[in-house]
């Protein structure tokens, strides 16, 4: 667009050449020099507004989901020997249904389909043996009818392995796993850094930035009906836009930002250029179009109020959305109430995206840390991390989200460091099991148990950083910190067990670990739970063992 800066500024000065001729009005001559400024707005953003100002669809947004069935315990279970003695046998669970996302599919393999987990009872299975080769293997299949509804109930499917003789589980190696190598912080040398004539200042994440301010006061809404809305659009389209967008990608690359980092930025800038709320939602889709993301605006049909839907690349819960072309577009204005609206029903032809919330790299904050100690009990294992406030902030911004985010996130590396060089001393040289034990007790002694509910009223999954931020942590927050150290100190698969009201882990041992376990694809998964305080690896919660979880898989 720097055809557009030569073109404006010649534009002006032919204005003092052309005073003479333009008494009596618009000069043919300046006639066509605006004509020719038209063509500077695409066709395809003409037409877009030109359909923006028809008459919008009447649409009803979905209800939220919620994620949670049940609420989560109160109180965690602690361990008793009398109620499961350590040299129980060990029981082969029951599974609801596999969901692997691992795939590009992301599939669901359907095992058992339950309708109420709290009425079914187990019956013991119809069995069929078969012998293997290897002696040591006996699988044990279920012999099922084709029709459950005219044929006695389905039987869970149940494999069991026989006791092996004792084989030495391997050693963890030393040296441990590297952390992520720190990124230094962008020199301060670009324009973003310096305050200029045409900048001003927005402090996001902590850090101050000097951005283009040629939008701010360009977005004024007449009304809210779709004439006064399609205007404001057009009048951003035809302003200076484009030095902003660039100032808003290259923070992105500088603070390493996400697309969603990249959303909470664009409407903390469209909030600090507009007037009012409705006017940021106008500019909000337009920067966020423009960055190719899709973004919709959408007029309560009771209220007079303007609402912003994003479409993402995974299922948020909590907030209303609607269906459309087969992607969820979900209301991230603040108002989480299911109600009806007006929106046009049709993207910007520039918005091809959805909006990521994986974070496929820690952001890049820098500034005020929270330092954070946590200490088992009855081990050696104790960890101190900084956690950067900026940090600890943008994951409050996050709506709740599939647990795949938490689970495949990359974890900041200063935090991750301080967890390897803490952590890796106390295992190395130790088996597999009694390097996961080490592991467990740490997530189940070293953090003060609460519901989310009781903390912050309202479902929020930590990333592994916010266990040390905050002074509570619950089930599936102690389940993504297990399932890292896990993964990063002994190099193990791990899969989640999701039930109604409680998330556990289960890890794909090398050696054999006794214990109770589930089957994933032919594999063997032993259960380790880090909210069941006191309980080695292997042992499932009483109440849990007859109740068939869903085994999620990243």
């Amino acid at each position: 667009m720097k055809k557009t800066g030569v073109f404006i500024a010649g534009l002006f000065l032919s204005l003092a050449g052309m005073a003479q001729e333009n008494k009596g009005g618009i000069s043919d001559f300046m006639k066509e020099e605006i004509a020719d400024f038209d063509k500077f707005m695409s066709d395809a953003d003409k037409e877009f507004i030109d359909f923006m100002r028809n008459p919008w669809k009447e649409f009803e947004a979905k209800k939220p989901v919620v994620k949670r069935v049940k609420p989560e315990p109160v109180k965690p279970v602690v361990y008793d020997e009398k109620v499961t003695p350590k040299d129980a046998a060990p029981v082969c669970l029951t599974i609801e249904e596999i969901l692997d996302m691992t795939t590009s599919e992301g599939k669901q393999k359907p095992v058992i389909q339950l309708d109420d987990v709290d009425k079914i009872t187990f019956d013991k299975p119809e069995v069929i043996v078969k012998k293997k080769k290897d002696p040591k293997v006996i699988i044990i299949e279920e012999k099922l009818p084709d029709k459950p509804s005219v044929q006695p109930e389905k039987k869970p499917v149940v494999e069991v392995v026989e006791p092996e003789p004792v084989v030495p589980s391997p050693v963890i190696p030393q040296p441990a796993v590297k952390p992520e190598t720190p990124v230094a912080t962008p020199p301060k040398t670009s324009p973003l850094y310096t305050a200029q004539t045409g900048r001003s200042k927005i402090t996001y994440a902590g850090e101050s930035f000097y951005l283009s301010n040629a939008l701010s006061g360009k977005c004024r809404l007449s009304g809210l009906n779709e004439n006064a809305i399609a205007d404001a659009y057009e009048a951003l389209c035809r302003s200076n836009y484009q030095p902003l967008v660039a100032d808003c990608a290259q923070i992105k690359k500088d603070l390493r930002l996400n697309d969603w980092g990249m959303f909470t930025l664009i409407r903390q800038i469209s909030d600090a250029y507009c007037s009012t709320t409705d006017e940021s939602i106008v500019m909000q889709q337009f920067l966020l179009n423009e960055m190719g993301y899709k973004a919709r605006m959408a007029r309560k049909a009771t209220g007079n109020k303007m609402m912003l839907f994003v479409a993402t690349d995974c299922n948020i819960y909590a907030h209303p959305y609607i269906t459309l072309e087969g992607r969820n577009y979900y209301n991230m204005s603040g108002d989480n109430t299911q109600c009806q609206f007006y929106m046009c029903p049709k993207d910007s032809p520039k918005a091809k995206n959805l909006v990521g919330m994986r974070l496929n790299a820690a952001p890049n904050f820098s500034g005020t840390v929270a330092t954070a100690t946590r200490q088992a009990r009855g081990s050696a294992a104790k960890v101190t991390v900084e956690v950067p406030k900026a940090l600890a902030d943008f994951y409050k911004s996050y709506p709740q989200c599939d647990y795949s985010v938490y689970f495949n996130a990359t974890v900041n590396s200063a935090v991750e460091s301080r967890l390897i060089s803490s952590l890796s001393p106390l295992i190395q040289g130790k088996s597999e099991a009694d390097a996961a034990n080490i592991l467990i007790n740490f997530v189940q002694t070293a953090f003060q148990y609460q519901t989310d509910d009781e903390q912050f009223g309202y479902e929020k999954p930590f990333f592994v950083e916010e266990l040390f931020y905050y002074p509570y942590s619950d089930c599936e927050d102690r389940s993504m910190l297990f399932s890292y150290l896990v993964r990063k100190l002994l190099g193990l698969d791990v899969v989640l067990l999701d039930y109604p009201n409680h998330i556990a882990t289960a890890v794909r041992f090398k050696g054999n670990v006794s214990g109770d376990y589930v089957m994933v694809n032919g594999q063997k998964y032993t259960v380790c739970d880090p909210t069941y305080i006191g309980a080695s690896i292997g042992m499932t919660m009483p109440k849990f063992k007859t109740v068939a979880a869903k085994v999620l898989r990243y």
